[in-house]
């Protein structure tokens, strides 16, 4: 696979080449977050967005399935969120006051997610990760947490580590390599490996329920159910990351669409439809650090109430039609995964997919990605290129191959992507035998 970064590209993307171009003088990277330089053949800047399409400063326009990350579950432009923040906007800014919103917030979380007896308000999901762990280490007394390989829990440095297969130590440059020296890595899946290491002296184990952030895999048979069991009998919390999985699996996340629930969730993305919040979420003897005061939660935009008003109106339209959107965006991610697996094998094109719930996940590799340690074999280079491709034929997922479905994509969305993927990978097939 190579990329065809041509004289069209340089024409059609013009506007977009211009702006990296300048944008490198002085934005550190020509971004504010690295991964989206990473895009093929340029990283393209947006101009507007409008239900699940984005339209950037050439006018070219996209379905999108990067909806900002993820948290654009209703899609860019979901009438209910921009009333309620134009609302809230009209009685201006009130960063930092104590309002309403913030005590209503976190009784619509309790209704939805099995776990949410009390809510403590972050911004990012970094920050929520962080709360978090501090809590479990105040409630146990305990510092030693496990966490599994391929799992991401946000950048700071005392657990941003073993983020790939193959790699367990820090994930990036510049990181303290000693602030994670109480992390214990083992294999996402292998409830074994837990029940053999998990003893009096750990605090929590954190995972992602499911493995979006490895690329859309689902957790084996009884691994939760025994992760449970595990945490309880230590005395240890069970803390599930649902920065990405809640409000996305289910209206209760992957703990109800699972059955499993842990004391504590991290909630964020699809939480505030497109701004920034986040929360930690908890039962009440895990939350009493936090409700009784001792433990110190700061936060200049804790419950922004711009943020706070956009993820009620969220919540609420995704608690009174939760029957027909989880089920039409699974249903979405599931025909589009089995027409790009289809048309590569037909063409044989060596690009895969993956599908958990409402997400999806391309991958550039020969062999099958069956399990999280198959990623090892992923040609990210050829993923990357297989995206662009995607891109020029008017789809725009990350650049790493994750896609997101919303409420906003409509069927002709998904007969459109089709016809794009059939292109995308006939390209491919093309370039290869030429």
């Amino acid at each position: 696979m190579r990329d065809s970064l041509d004289a069209a590209d340089r024409q059609r993307f013009a506007g977009s080449y211009a702006h990296r171009k300048s944008a490198l003088s002085h934005l550190a990277f020509g971004v504010s977050s690295t991964p989206r330089a990473t895009q093929r053949p340029v990283a393209i800047v947006m101009e507007r967005g409008d239900g699940a399409h984005v339209v950037d400063v050439d006018g070219n326009r996209f379905i999108d399935y990067a909806l900002g990350y993820g948290p654009l579950i209703l899609g860019h432009t979901p009438p209910s969120v921009i009333a309620a923040i134009q609302n809230e906007l009209s009685r201006g800014l009130r960063t930092a006051s104590v309002h309403r919103g913030e005590a209503e917030l976190a009784e619509l979380i309790a209704a939805c997610v099995p776990s949410a007896e009390q809510t403590s308000f972050v911004s990012t999901g970094t920050e929520a990760i962080q709360l978090a762990l501090r809590v479990a280490r105040a409630a146990t007394g305990r510092v030693k947490i496990v966490k599994f390989r391929a799992n991401y829990h946000g950048w700071a440095d005392g657990i941003h580590v073993g983020n790939a297969i193959g790699q367990d130590g820090a994930s990036a440059l510049g990181q303290d390599p000693q602030a994670a020296q109480s992390v214990t890595l083992l294999d996402w899946g292998d409830a074994e490996q837990v029940e053999a290491v998990l003893d009096s002296s750990f605090a929590a184990v954190i995972v992602e329920p499911v493995a979006i952030n490895g690329g859309c895999f689902e957790p084996p048979a009884g691994f939760l159910e025994r992760l449970r069991t595990a945490t309880q009998r230590c005395g240890a919390l069970l803390i599930f990351d649902e920065v990405i999985t809640g409000f996305r699996l289910a209206l209760g996340g992957a703990q109800e669409r699972y059955g499993v629930t842990p004391d504590l969730s991290v909630l964020g993305k699809a939480l505030g439809a497109g701004l920034p919040i986040s929360a930690v979420s908890g039962s009440r003897a895990a939350m009493e650090v936090l409700s009784s005061g001792r433990l110190m939660h700061r936060g200049t935009f804790n419950g922004n109430p711009l943020s706070v008003a956009a993820a009620i109106a969220c919540l609420e339209e995704l608690r009174d039609g939760h029957n027909e959107i989880y089920a039409r965006m699974d249903a979405f991610a599931g025909r589009l995964c089995r027409f790009l697996s289809d048309r590569a094998t037909l063409r044989g094109v060596p690009v895969r997919a993956r599908q958990a719930g409402a997400a999806l996940q391309i991958f550039a590799a020969e062999a099958a990605i069956e399990t999280l340690r198959d990623t090892a074999q992923v040609d990210k280079e050829n993923t990357l290129l297989f995206t662009g491709a995607l891109l020029r034929e008017g789809v725009q997922t990350l650049p790493r191959g994750l896609c997101y479905l919303s409420a906003a994509h409509s069927l002709a969305d998904i007969e459109a992507t089709e016809a794009a993927i059939a292109a995308a990978v006939d390209a491919v097939a093309h370039a290869k035998a030429a």
